[in-house]
């Protein structure tokens, strides 16, 4: 069964990153970190005003920047007046035993695929820290382009997702908020989560996403209970329903005085994709119907916005 998971997921993610076509190619920027050049795409609105936020996007696992940049955060950026980033992470190596439950033996080498390590085991990956990477370009970003280092966020797809809680819990000096699609929270990063302060969350997640299940895999917790840990961190205990679509329910965390807002989007029936933008089926030009009655891009920077 797990070998079938672990296949299904490979399989499917490598069909998602064949989608990366989908936005016009654009070229890539060269940032030098731990002697390694590692590319991003970026976006810099015309008569940018200074100390204008910064939103980095990252890509789910096989997957590329080309794909996270047609996510439509450009378009925004152009209306708000702040600037998107988006990282490539590198090619690193998947252990079957991760999927078995038995991280700590480091055998059994499935493939090289492009991923983040959103684990932050550093020393499996030739000490090629990726919280350390997208912390310092941040920073790099806020300087040229002088940035408010005190809007500085973080939204990611898959694996990009779990990179993305993993920045929240590891390098929130760094980070304000995370907006999250469908992706989870690594057991390993709960055990040792320490965010600097509150931070405005956002997940969206289906329920029919066979490739991240939403209830998650102990010791990965399920989405909603990832989205209530920080909830809680951020004093957040003012909890509403709301019906958003036919087929999406929010659940709204707000906070009493000082804190930040936490919310989670439960879509019925959605698969492993990014809510409100095409998806390209396998014939050319197919189009598979988005039952999610939302928009995720929208909804990231909407909460984004407010801090």
């Amino acid at each position: 069964m797990i070998l079938r998971i672990l296949a299904t997921y490979l399989l499917a993610q490598l069909f998602l990153g064949s989608c990366a076509n989908a936005a016009e190619s654009v070229p890539d920027h060269v940032f030098t970190h731990g002697g390694i050049d590692r590319t991003y795409k970026l976006h810099v609105p015309e008569n940018l005003a200074d100390n204008a936020p910064l939103l980095l996007v990252l890509h789910g696992m096989s997957m590329s920047s080309e794909w996270t940049y047609g996510r439509g955060f450009n378009e925004l950026a152009d209306q708000h007046g702040f600037v998107v980033a988006y990282p490539q992470s590198l090619e690193k190596t998947i252990y079957l035993t991760d999927f078995l439950g038995l991280r700590s033996l480091a055998w059994i080498e499935v493939t090289e695929m492009v991923r983040w390590n959103a684990e932050n085991e550093d020393d499996r990956y030739d000490g090629v820290s990726d919280v350390d990477f997208l912390s310092q370009l941040a920073m790099q970003l806020q300087q040229k382009y002088r940035l408010n280092p005190d809007k500085t966020f973080v939204a990611g797809f898959s694996n990009g997702g779990y990179m993305s809680y993993t920045l929240m819990c590891q390098a929130g000096d760094t980070f304000r908020g995370a907006g999250v699609v469908a992706g989870l929270m690594d057991g390993i990063v709960v055990d040792s989560c320490a965010p600097t302060g509150p931070k405005p969350l956002i997940h969206l997640h289906g329920t029919a996403d066979s490739m991240v299940p939403i209830e998650g895999d102990p010791p990965t917790p399920a989405a909603h209970d990832s989205v209530k840990y920080f909830a809680k961190l951020n004093n957040a205990t003012q909890e509403e329903t709301v019906k958003v679509s036919e087929n999406t329910t929010a659940y709204i965390y707000r906070p009493e005085g000082e804190g930040a807002e936490a919310r989670f989007y439960r879509i019925e029936g959605f698969i492993h994709y990014w809510p409100g933008t095409p998806y390209l089926g396998k014939s050319k030009g197919k189009q598979m119907e988005d039952n999610s009655g939302i928009n995720a891009t929208d909804l990231i920077w909407e909460l984004f916005s407010q801090y």
